[in-house]
């Protein structure tokens, strides 16, 4: 127990240290106060009561805790603050071009358009300088190298050739240099030339061996398997992710199991099952844990033991340790203190997607695996007799409650990474995990006969082919569900985050709980959980749905447009009438945990006015103004946009992508306001604005043809006839004002208090 308290504080020493970026002098001082408050704790518990009775309930004293906590913070400020000398290739970053030499250090990674190669550095040269003698300096380091795709460089091969060492790039959404940090490489190069060989055999002999293997072995997949099979065998197999169709990668991603392609904790899993399975009928359990071990070893060294594989064999190997040991709090402890290792010698893994997802499906297995397997079994055992039952409880909490296990506890991280949650995982995992032992089995035995002889191989694939073609059709049926990948909103992750956590929680106090719920306040409990419950779906029912829906709201007297993107990014056009009314209606659409509007769009400069009764509704981000609202004129008044709102001017005939693919044109403009071209996809709504018809096609013809919808009002057809408007042939058209439309089959405000239009980028559909 107290290992485990030790390691959580360095943990959460690394994130809060990541978060808030102290100096080097502050978690040094807090080092040296919390170090002095752990040798004075037992004089401090003496004279404060408080601090006894937390001692009481702590396994550690407080001190050590918060000694280690700032350990941790002190540790991630030593990542994030490299010190970088002149034998370091880092140092090298952004100074120019040099003459480089290092020998390749991993297997090559071989894409379409490129190979890129692991290069460790063994020497550079400065081809300026002048001083011959000194140019050149032994150094040290790691480059992730980019070359062509017809490159041919093995491992163990010494390269020396002209480079422009680079500082990895990061911006908001993505930082490649923490990406690459968490590998020990701080350069990338770009296309050197000159590359030349001018030695070879550096390395492990072992190891080139394995890769050679590996590289022979994925020669055979496709000589004796048809793709998509044969690119899925080489992910499941060999750890090579990019040789699947990109679209058929992708429904691995929305149906959640495109850990599956690549090595992971499951493949290791399933390898380490199978390795323990023979050995133990050979040698014992325990002899059969060491040689599984050395073999995984072996493994991981094959599909180049990247940092991911060598995680997923720490799992792995730790995983048959607790299976040993068949106890659940000694499995926590040692997985909590592997992770805190682990971190301890690459801080930066805690930013990376791939050791949290791991990390959370082996706490998973760890924390709830033998309680609901022995729930599983008392609840056949009132069914069926104790052998059947105890025949049938294995299969099914390996196929189902383990699966859902680790589902439960990835879920947050899932949701954090990629915001988006795949529905379908639900069935995907149980319906496509099972068969995946006698993929890598069968696939195995096919690979090592298709090596011996390609006949062979061809034969053996009578039996491995199969479950290869299933897991892909699966796959792809399960990805065409709709609605079966969920958006989430970064806001609504931490909610995702809190109900994991009290589920945790819960089941570490269901003991406690179950007397507590046999007392009075047990209602009270079920009315906290029913409205967070409910606070929980209202939240999901919010979500993005990757539609585009585009509202018109009658406002009193006036209407409002509003539109809600495929992502969630909300934004008004020039909003009228009643804001109370307008705002009541942003209700039924809005998260009330995320109630915003991303942006108002101005084209009317008299429309400014209902906005400070708008934002002081809503909360308002941004206002987007089109040249005809900020124009200045000599009888109009200043423009006056509320306190605390972002204001952004546009310029005439911009176009703004709202969201990838949604893009918002301002196509015309005349003295009556601004014309604005809606698109998305291969539909294109058209809001005139009063502008008048010579203008728009004067000033862009094309946002005239192949509409989709026209949303038109009073001010649209007070000098244009309708029937000029109708010979666009638009779809349908949208009436925008209270008053009767002169429109047959329209459907408007007049009709409706709220007209919803939801666009998917091919079809539109109208909804009352």
């Amino acid at each position: 127990m107290p290992l485990l308290w030790v390691s959580l504080a360095f943990i959460a020493g690394l994130l809060v240290g990541d978060g808030l970026h102290l100096s080097f002098s502050v978690w040094l001082t807090l080092i040296a106060i919390f170090l002095i408050l752990s040798c004075f704790e037992r004089k401090i518990q003496n004279r404060f009561q408080p601090w006894r009775k937390l001692r009481e309930w702590l396994p550690v004293s407080a001190g050590v805790l918060l000694l280690f906590f700032s350990l941790g913070g002190l540790r991630i400020w030593i990542a994030d603050n490299p010190v970088l000398k002149t034998n370091d290739i880092a140092w090298y970053n952004n100074k120019g071009a040099y003459v480089v030499t290092g020998w390749v250090s991993a297997a090559a990674d071989r894409r379409t358009e490129s190979t890129i190669y692991q290069i460790s550095t063994i020497e550079i040269t400065d081809p300026t300088s002048i001083d011959w003698v000194h140019a050149s300096r032994k150094i040290h380091g790691l480059a992730q190298v980019q070359m062509t795709a017809d490159s041919k460089w093995q491992y163990g091969d010494l390269l020396q050739f002209t480079a422009y060492p680079r500082t990895p790039s990061e911006n908001s959404d993505f930082s490649y240099r923490d990406y690459l940090a968490k590998s020990g490489i701080l350069s990338v190069i770009y296309h050197p030339r000159s590359v030349t060989k001018v030695g070879s055999n550096y390395g492990f002999v072992l190891r080139k061996g394995l890769i050679g293997f590996r590289e022979r072995a994925r020669q055979a997949i496709f000589e004796i398997f048809p793709q998509p099979e044969a690119g899925l065998l080489t992910g499941i197999l060999l750890g090579v992710d990019n040789d699947l169709p990109p679209d058929l990668t992708q429904d691995y991603r929305d149906t959640g199991v495109a850990h599956i392609i690549a090595i992971s904790g499951f493949n290791m899993a399933v390898l380490a099952g199978l390795f323990l399975w023979a050995f133990t009928l050979l040698v014992g359990p325990y002899w059969a844990a060491f040689v599984s071990a050395i073999l995984l070893g072996f493994y991981a060294s094959m599909v180049d033991a990247s940092e991911s594989v060598n995680r997923a064999l720490i799992m792995a190997v730790l995983a048959m340790g607790g299976h040993l040991i068949g106890r659940r709090q000694a499995g926590l402890n040692a997985l909590v203190f592997t992770a805190a290792v682990m971190c301890l010698l690459q801080p930066l893994l805690l930013k990376d997607a791939s050791f949290q997802l791991s990390f959370a499906a082996s706490f998973g297995l760890v924390v709830f695996a033998q309680p609901m397997q022995d729930w599983l079994n008392g609840l056949l055992e009132k069914r069926v007799s104790e052998k059947a039952a105890t025949k049938w409880t294995m299969p099914l909490s390996e196929y189902f409650l383990f699966t859902l296990a680790a589902q439960l506890a990835t879920l947050p991280f899932i949701a954090a990474n990629f915001g988006r949650i795949s529905i379908s995982a639900l069935l995907a995992n149980p319906l496509v995990l099972p068969v995946q032992p006698a993929v890598m089995i069968s696939g195995a035995l096919t690979v090592l006969a298709g090596m011996l002889h390609p006949l062979a191989g061809k034969l053996a694939m009578v039996i491995s082919w199969p479950f290869l073609k299933y897991t892909n059709s699966m796959v792809t049926l399960l990805a065409k569900i709709k609605g079966g990948v969920l958006t989430i909103h970064p806001a609504f992750t931490i909610w995702i985050f809190i109900v994991v956590a009290l589920i945790v929680a819960l089941f570490f106090l269901r003991e406690r709980l179950a007397r507590f719920f046999q007392s009075s306040r047990f209602i009270w409990l079920v009315l906290l959980l029913a409205a967070t419950g409910f606070s929980t779906w209202s939240i999901a029912s919010h979500q993005p749905d990757g539609l585009l829906h585009l509202h018109l709201v009658r406002c009193d007297e006036e209407s409002s447009v509003y539109l809600i993107a495929p992502n969630g990014s909300t934004l008004a056009i020039d909003p009228r009438g009643s804001m109370d009314q307008f705002t009541s209606s942003l209700e039924k659409d809005l998260s009330p945990w995320s109630y915003h509007l991303d942006s108002v769009l101005i084209t009317d400069r008299k429309v400014t006015k209902p906005l400070d009764e708008l934002s002081g509704a809503i909360n308002v981000r941004k206002v987007q103004l089109a040249p005809s609202s900020y124009r200045s004129e000599e009888d109009s008044l200043p423009l006056r946009i509320p306190d605390g709102i972002e204001v952004e001017k546009l310029l005439p005939s911009e176009s703004m992508e709202i969201e990838p693919g949604l893009w918002l044109t301002l196509a015309a403009e005349d003295l009556n306001g601004t014309a604005l071209l809606l698109q998305y996809g291969n539909l294109r709504v058209l809001i005139p604005n009063g502008v008048d018809y010579a203008v728009i096609k004067a000033s862009s013809p094309d946002a005239l043809t192949g509409l989709t919808t026209l949303l038109l009002g009073p001010e649209d057809v007070s000098y244009i006839p309708p029937r000029v408007w109708r010979n666009l042939n638009p779809q349908m058209i949208l009436w925008l004002d209270r008053g009767i439309s002169p429109f047959e089959n329209s459907l408007g405000v007049d009709e409706s208090a709220d007209i919803h239009l939801i666009l998917d980028g091919a079809n539109a559909r109208l909804m009352k």
